[in-house]
């Protein structure tokens, strides 16, 4: 009984797209993190990426595509929208047409396919994960490839004797991941079972989907490499790259050319709802190498990819030019011209080249009419190579790849592109804007200056060698030579037996300028729970207001962008300024001219106010007459800077900026909220009543009452606000109709908001839909209703822009019960509101009907807007754990933490800082933390490089916290060049140093420091060392005493020639204290080596056991106990089947993962030594992490295996089928959407146990590749139960994204038939929807759970939401 929750969104962009998907403005930026689609506006010329809208889908997105509405006139009629479509491919073979919904603010989806059973029906062998998914240039159909079955989506209004529309396509661009290139991005549809392909609401955007096995197309057709739709042909034509005979590495001897290409156009006809398909074949290509994997479609042909060479084909057929890339081509099997380029050594292997074409038809840059493409390469090391193609006419005149050197080296941190897309299509191509998303390493915008230019100042020089001088002299190349259109083959002769030539080719580098960048934290390798913000106790002589925090601390990316992330639980402040106080509960900051002049200080409880001179040393003012005998309610600056206004518990005061009071006014009630802005202060006072007063303007000494509506005396008012907006310009008379208006807007007793002008004629608007807080919210006029019920829930409200760079405008609503609901105004009219339901939402800060009494005793709740905190327009939350609402510009609005300390109340102070006072009367002076630091995420992400140019330690692959000495304990592992060498140590026979090699590793420890995250202390491992696993373990060195000491170890794999049996090591390292040295303080402890062993086999996981510590190593794993006098002995051990992945323990409980075998759950004895086989997995999982899962007692088990699902099993000795527990009990499987590299077990916090002695209960955090963290988190039966039924009601009435269901997402697995149907592992992602509904349906779903469901709900959400609040102890 266990749910699972999203504790990072992914980070890694996959795809990428430009289009027009939800207006027409502008031309969007459309990405894709796992599940996650974001789109973007582009500002600032390519240096800005705004976030206009995010999508959560409940499947992982394979792939994406735009294509642009088209239609018969009766679909134009029912779907006038000019928008783009979107297309998104999900599952194994799914596909959603979708298009966005003005609206509702949404993606509407307007139909589904699902092609899957079919498809498998069709395939004699497994379904492959996903699915190859093209569409043809003229947007006339889409096709599906899976296992060579072939899934076909035609268009509707496709006119196959247009044949200009391949020229609507020319200036589209191409991304794809060598086998996934289409426009744009590319996906696929899939019929519904038993269903019309197109659904009701699609118009007449597709016909009847067709099946065919693509050996009905061509009987030859096996074993498909990749399949493309060709260009510039008036009906759909593909070219399939295929093997008739599959040939791998041992069996070329036999066939060395096996590859074929064919190319067939394929007739689509659509009649009576029946699709039928004819393909005819233009043309074959065979004897092909064997290593040829992936087809790239310009605009005469296509360019081929292989392992060793590349290649142009025409579009009728024929293998025009081959270029040779590495050493390892073998030239002479190819049945083409070809040009040797082999000393640029490169290996294009599948999957590991992404490439951008475009056509330069319509681009004014290109001198030759012919030379129509554009294509760069890019490859996994993040290189760019230009392929170079010229014509006559449909003859290939000059092909050439051409390196593209790089001058600033922006690359250095990235590796592994996975998307690019064009996001500047409408200009020249002098200026090319690229965005490139990376699996290691920030997604990128880059500018490509020139590179035409660029080039064309290519140059190539021969150097003469004379033997015996070494002498060299220049040479230049005939490039005038007509007869010869290929002109390279000149390039590689001999001219004396005496002399050798070489040819060297020069290309000037030109500067990539990086524009702007998303951050990426992908892939998370290693991760553990440690200090980060909480290192020093005390800050400027007050506590650390994070004292007692920890954060995530994890390894992340590879090769030199290689870093540490830290995921703290809560924003951390740099403090500036520290005071203490005697008698304080709030504060104000009165400015002149904007410098800060006085600090104006209250006590409620001792009904005393109190003001400083802050350029004096805060010295006691003494001077003027304010009221310092009341309580201050209020104080603010007034009329222009000029006046000052003082509002008390019964006064109203006036001065001027000497405090000589000008104006006194009594209030018969006590006074509630005051809201001050420009010449105008509007009081609200206890009885409900509101007062608004204008300054006078000539002498600035009066107020006058502005007259209210008549209809606000029959109203209970709770809270009022003053503010400038258009909110309401559509009502009124305006000259400019975007001028921002004085509005004076109030909530009343039946959470009405409504509103206001100075000159209103008794004409009042309301807020439609806010008092249901309903998802889509309108500007109306104000009609009084029959009956008013005071219920009061809203407790205050703003209206302000928030963001960085570029601000954006939000409703913000508190409640009484600590809720914040947040609204963004709509872009196409300013009179509406909507809440995003389908992205990222709010986290939970409270809960209606005192169901958290917690979140708002003790100290109130009160929102205060910061204009300028460190650059950021955010919102700070007062209260015994406050919060800060912040926005990045490329991510929607956050709600976190705000340090760990409670705030009564704060002030903006200096140009960015804000003051805030604690519960025990100390203030501070904060200011925003935006160094190295994200808050786009769902929690606060820094990075921390640790590689610089005087240490690169390349990749970081585990991490440990070593908590007595306070320090992290890091691995690396850098790659280094191979030499094979035997058991002799002699380089073994046949090495050809001549030619690439693999590459070998070398792998060290590190000691960082936390305070300044530097490398205090290094071991360094000898070549071909990897270090496999890290711990920190506290070690019983004293049988008898039962003394322990905390130990790092690692394990080590020595790599070697695959003729050398497998070796290992593992050490046992100590960290001492030492005194620093006066020029680096920080390094305050090291490394003292305990005891090394090498032993037989590698070892690949180490870990604690019960005071000793525990090795994998050749089949077995070895208990060692370690003395006191530095010696370590083996006391007991148990076989294993193929070889450890990871090894967990909790007390004396022992759990072992294998590689193929699933894992083992082992009982520890030491007295005697012994090991006691407890219980075993059933199934054979490909085991990748394992850990314990505790809850009241019940023992639990997570897996995660490298089909990227999460498996729970539980140890249950009294079911009757687990043979007294020897076989566990599998609970559940839970599809992931990336693979998981890491689990660990932490406490899990318990907000409402009020046991006296309550049992512990755990839960299990891991991260992905994908930069995402996941949690699962255990709970109770009744708490289980509810949250059941909350899942299953969104899943079965709700409308979900793309028609995606969550539950077939997740829980569809091969072992979906073993798992406890009615117990699955929850998703969040689905039940958090709950806290996002209007009050009517949260009402009626939560009827479905039982009595008190309001209470009972709202306290699970809070228990899942808040179960990491166990790293701010």
């Amino acid at each position: 009984m266990n749910v699972y929750d999203d504790v990072l969104d992914a980070t890694v962009v996959s795809h990428s797209a430009t289009g027009h998907l939800t207006t027409l403005d502008y031309e969007e930026l459309i990405t894709v993190r796992t599940n996650i689609l974001s789109v973007y506006r582009v500002d600032d010329g390519g240096r800005a990426l705004v976030m206009t809208s995010e999508f959560k889908f409940a499947g992982k997105i394979n792939d994406i595509a735009l294509i642009s509405p088209r239609g018969s006139q009766e679909a134009a009629e029912t779907e006038p929208s000019p928008l783009d479509c979107l297309i998104i491919s999900t599952g194994v073979a799914k596909l959603s047409l979708l298009r966005f919904d003005e609206a509702s603010n949404t993606l509407k989806t307007l139909s589904l396919h699902y092609y899957e059973d079919k498809m498998r029906s069709a395939s004699l062998v497994e379904m492959a994960k996903t699915s190859q998914m093209r569409i043809d240039p003229g947007n006339k159909c889409l096709i599906l490839l899976n296992n060579e079955v072939l899934a076909i989506l035609p268009f509707c209004g496709a006119d196959d004797e247009d044949e200009d529309e391949d020229e609507e396509d020319e200036d589209e661009s191409y991304i794809s991941l060598e086998n996934t290139d289409g426009p744009r991005v590319k996906r696929q549809k899939t019929d519904l079972p038993n269903q019309d392909n197109v659904a009701h609401n699609s118009g007449a955007m597709t016909n009847q989907s067709l099946i065919v096995p693509l050996k009905e197309l061509n009987s030859e057709i096996q074993n498909v490499s990749d399949i493309q739709f060709l260009r510039n042909f008036t009906k759909p034509t593909v070219a399939v790259m295929y093997q008739p005979k599959l040939t791998w590495a041992g069996s070329l001897k036999l066939e060395k050319t096996p590859t074929c290409i064919v190319i067939m156009t394929l007739g689509i006809s659509s009649n009576e709802g029946k699709t039928t398909v004819e393909a005819v074949v233009i043309s074959k290509l065979e004897k092909l190498p064997w290593t040829w994997n992936s087809i790239i479609p310009t605009e005469k042909g296509a360019v081929i990819l292989g392992v060793n060479e590349i290649a142009y084909m025409d579009n009728t057929g024929v293998l025009q030019s081959v270029i040779s890339i590495n050493s390892f081509s073998e030239k002479d099997t190819i049945q083409s011209r070809v040009i040797d380029n082999s000393k640029m050594e490169l290996l294009f292997h599948r999957g590991s080249v992404v490439n951008y074409w475009c056509s330069t038809k319509r681009d004014g840059s290109s001198t030759n009419s012919d030379s129509n493409d554009l294509l760069i390469l890019m490859t996994e090391k993040s290189d760019l190579y230009y392929v170079q193609m010229e014509f006559e006419g449909k003859l290939l005149t000059k092909f050439d790849l051409v390196e593209l050197p790089i001058a600033n080296n922006i690359f250095i941190d990235n590796l592994g592109p996975l998307c690019i897309s064009r996001v500047n299509s409408s200009t020249a191509l002098t200026q090319l804007d690229l965005f490139i998303g990376f699996q290691s390493g920030n997604s990128l915008i880059v500018r490509l200056n020139n590179m035409k230019s660029t080039i064309a100042s290519r140059t190539s020089h021969t150097m003469k060698v004379e033997q015996g001088e070494n002498i060299f002299s220049d040479g230049e190349m005939d490039e005038d030579d007509e007869d010869d259109l290929y002109a390279d083959d000149s390039l590689y002769k001999d001219n004396k037996e005496s002399t050798t030539e070489e040819v060297v080719e020069t290309v000037e580098p030109f500067d990539i300028e990086p524009l702007t960048s998303l951050l990426n934290i992908g892939p998370l390798t290693s991760m553990v729970v440690g200090k980060d913000t909480a290192i020093e106790p005390r800050v400027k002589g007050l506590p650390n207001p994070s004292n007692g925090e920890f954060s995530i601390v994890a390894t992340s990316g590879n090769g030199v962008g290689s870093r540490l992330v830290a995921v703290q639980p809560s924003v951390h402040p740099d403090i500036q300024q520290a005071l203490k106080f005697i008698s304080i509960t709030q504060i104000w900051n009165l400015k002149f001219k904007n410098r800060d002049k006085y600090l104006v200080t209250t006590d409620s409880a001792k009904s005393k106010s109190d003001i400083y001179e802050i350029e004096n040393n805060f010295t006691l003012h003494k001077g003027g007459r304010l009221r310092r005998d009341a309580t201050t309610v209020y104080i603010s600056m007034f009329g222009d800077g000029k006046r000052i206004v003082q509002v008390t518990t019964n006064h109203l005061y006036l001065y001027d900026l000497e405090f000589r009071r000008l104006t006194t006014i009594k209030f018969d009630y006590e006074v509630v909220h005051v809201s001050v802005l420009d010449h105008y202060i509007l009081v609200t006072v206890s009885k409900g009543d509101i007062t608004v007063f204008e300054l006078e303007q000539t002498q600035k000494k009066k107020l006058s009452k502005i007259v209210l509506p008549e209809i606000l005396k029959e109203m209970v008012i709770t809270s009022g606000l003053i503010l400038k907006s258009d909110l309401c310009n559509e009502f009124l008379t305006l000259e400019d109709d975007q001028e921002e208006q004085l509005l004076f807007t109030f909530v009343t007793a039946d959470n009405q908001i409504i509103f206001f002008t100075k000159d209103h004629n008794d004409r009042i608007f309301q807020l439609n839909g806010v008092d249901d807080l309903k998802e889509n919210l309108f500007v109306s006029t104000y009609q009084l209703p029959d009956e008013v019920v005071p219920d009061p829930s809203i407790k205050q409200i703003m209206l302000n822009k928030l963001g960085h760079q570029n601000r954006e405008t939000y409703l913000t609503i508190l409640t009484f019960g600590g809720e914040v609901y947040q609204y963004k105004k709509s872009h196409k009219r300013s009179s509406r509101y909507y809440r995003n339901m389908c992205g990222s939402k709010l986290s939970i800060t409270g809960a209606p009907n005192n169901a958290y009494p917690k979140g708002v005793v003790g100290i109130e709740r009160i929102m205060h807007h910061i204009e300028n905190y460190n650059g950021y327009s955010c919102i700070l939350i007062s209260g015994m754990v406050p919060y800060i609402i912040i926005k990045e510009d490329d991510s929607v609005a956050r709600v976190f933490k705000f340090a760990n300390i409670p705030l009564v109340s704060l002030t903006p102070w200096g140009k960015t800082s804000v003051m805030c006072v604690d519960h025990i009367k100390n203030a501070r002076v904060y200011t925003l933390d935006n160094t190295k630091i994200y808050y786009g995420n769902k929690l606060p992400i820094k990075w921390i490089p640790i590689n610089n140019v005087m240490q690169n330690f390349m990749t970081f692959n585990n991490i440990f916290y070593h908590e007595r000495s306070e320090m992290y304990v890091v691995s690396y592992t850098k790659e280094i060049d191979y030499i094979p060498k035997s058991e002799n140590d002699e380089i073994i026979i046949g090495y050809n140093e001549n030619v690439p090699h693999a590459k070998g590793f070398q792998s060290g420890v590190l000691l960082v420091n936390p305070l300044t995250w530097n490398v205090i202390d290094q071991v360094d491992l000898e070549v071909n060392s990897l270090v496999n696993d890290l711990r920190t373990m506290n070690i019983q060195l004293d049988t008898h005493t039962k003394r322990s000491r905390e130990y790092v170890v690692f394990g080590v794999a020595q790599v070697g020639t695959e003729d050398l049996p497998a070796s290992g090591s593992f050490y046992v390292y100590d960290i001492v204290p030492m005194a620093p040295d006066p020029g680096s303080p920080d390094m305050t402890s090291k490394f003292e080596k305990f005891f090394s062993e090498e032993v037989r086999g590698a070892v690949t996981t180490v870990c604690e056991l019960s005071g000793r510590f525990a090795i994998s190593q050749n089949h077995k794993i070895m208990v060692r106990d370690a003395q006191e006098d530095g010696s370590v002995v083996p006391v007991a051990f148990l076989d294993t089947p193929v070889y450890v992945t990871d090894s967990k323990s909790f007390g004396n409980f022992f759990i072992v993962g294998d590689s193929m075998q699933g894992f083992e759950f082992i009982g520890f004895d030491a007295e005697p030594y012994r090991m006691i086989q407890l219980g075993k997995s059933i199934s054979h999982f490909e085991t990748v992490s394992v850990d314990f899962l505790v809850n009241n007692g019940d023992l639990y088990f997570v897996v995660t295996d490298r089909n990227n699902i999460l498996h729970v099993l539980k140890y249950a000795p009294d079911e009757p089928n687990s043979l007294s527990g020897q076989r566990l009990v599998h609970c559940s499987s839970f599809n992931l959407f990336s693979a998981n590299t890491c689990i660990r077990l932490l406490p899990k916090s318990e907000q409402f146990n009020d046991n006296k002695f309550p049992q512990a209960s755990y839960q299990v955090i891991g991260t992905q590749t994908d930069g995402s963290i996941f949690k699962v988190v255990p709970l109770s039966e009744d708490s289980y139960r509810r949250m059941y039924v909350i899942q299953q009601q969104f899943v079965d009435k709700d409308v979900h994204l793309a028609g995606l269901n969550p539950n077939m997402e997740r829980l569809t697995n091969k072992f979906y038939d073993i798992s406890h149907i009615m117990r699955p592992v929850l998703d969040y992602n689905v039940i958090s929807r709950f806290a996002s509904l209007s009050i009517e349906k949260r009402t009626s779903l939560g009827k479905k759970t039982g009595r008190r469901s309001d209470v009972t709900i709202w306290r699970d959400l809070i228990d899942i939401e808040f179960s990491l609040r166990t790293l701010s102890r």
